[in-house]
């Protein structure tokens, strides 16, 4: 149990610097902090842990007191996936260990907030892999048409609006992800200009501004690895690449596209010759790679801890 202690504070130690700019950080990512199985994050006061191996389970109490005396949690969720079938990855059971608060919480990110829930589903609203991009990003919509594509809560749309956008187009399938993205613009005190929170599907809105040639400056591209909507199926491997053709024909020239995924079957390089072919018949004139923030160490270790994102530039 000392050894595991040393371990936990040795991990937190690590992110020390990253608590300037904000209070929401993955503390553990598994095996990139020696501690294999194991990811735990912290929103403010709250804190969640993903358990992908049974041996965490027994440490209970150790993690309890933990976070309790660390980093005074007053809400505690864990989320088993150790039983986690291969037809679903993302099946998990839920176990409160701490419930001195509600689920909710808002936390802070290079002067920007964000509402999450950490007891919603196995997301908490806010993609803490996609914070260092969020800025990279959001400084780059200054003055530009921005599109935001699978924009799930807006954090994207936020960090545009606070970067000086132009304008900003959020769109997702899910109202209920919308209304929460809304809210984010509600506590950044930003109002949202009209269709600027869309519910679409996605790829079917790039189709029809390109039928009617309405262009960005700037999308950003972070779809799920799988996901079903009104009998239709986008799986990653297939259809990422004609999704990119189509923000490429979106775009403006000398625009951006910021594409990214935590699909770990997809590394940088299969990423950017995807897009060198999604780009066929218009020059790209810089492609630039991005990573997972500090926090995620031993990125690409295992498919919890995996992100291939590039931001490219067209002529």
């Amino acid at each position: 149990m000392v050894e595991l202690k040393s371990g936990l504070e040795a991990a937190v130690q690590k992110r020390e610097p990253l608590k300037q700019y904000a209070n929401a950080l993955r503390l553990v990512n598994g095996a990139g902090d020696g501690l294999s199985g194991l990811i735990l994050e912290q929103y403010d006061r709250h804190c969640v842990a993903q358990i992908f191996s049974s041996r965490w389970l027994s440490d209970k109490k150790v993690l309890i007191d933990f976070v309790k005396t660390q980093l005074g949690a007053r809400y505690f969720v864990v989320k088993d996936r150790t039983q986690s079938p291969a037809s679903n990855p993302d099946a998990f059971k839920t176990s409160v260990w701490i419930e001195s608060d509600s689920s909710q919480t808002v936390v802070k990110e290079h002067g920007l907030k964000f509402g999450v829930d950490l007891n919603d589903t196995l997301n908490t609203g806010l993609f803490l892999d996609m914070r260092l991009n969020r800025k990279i990003v959001g400084a780059l919509a200054r003055k530009r048409k921005v599109l935001n594509c699978f924009a799930y809560t807006c954090s994207f749309g936020v960090a545009c609006r606070a970067g000086g956008a132009a304008s900003v187009v959020n769109v997702d399938v899910s109202a209920k992800s919308l209304a929460r993205g809304k809210l984010n613009y509600e506590l950044n005190k930003i109002t949202p200009e009209k269709n600027e929170l869309i519910r679409a599907d996605a790829v079917e809105y790039l189709k029809r501004a390109n039928e009617k040639e309405n262009k960005f400056d700037l999308i950003i591209l972070d779809p799920p690895s799988f996901a079903r909507f009104n009998g239709k199926t986008f799986r990653i491997q297939k259809d990422f690449e004609p999704l990119m053709a189509m923000a490429v024909k979106a775009l403006n020239p000398g625009g951006f596209l910021f594409a990214a995924t935590n699909f770990n079957g997809l590394s940088h390089q299969q990423l950017e010759n995807s897009v060198r072919k999604a780009s066929a018949g218009r020059a790209i004139k810089e492609v630039q790679r991005l990573e997972q923030d500090k926090d995620f160490v031993g990125s690409g270790w295992s498919p919890e801890s995996t992100l291939a994102a590039l931001l490219v530039k067209l002529e």
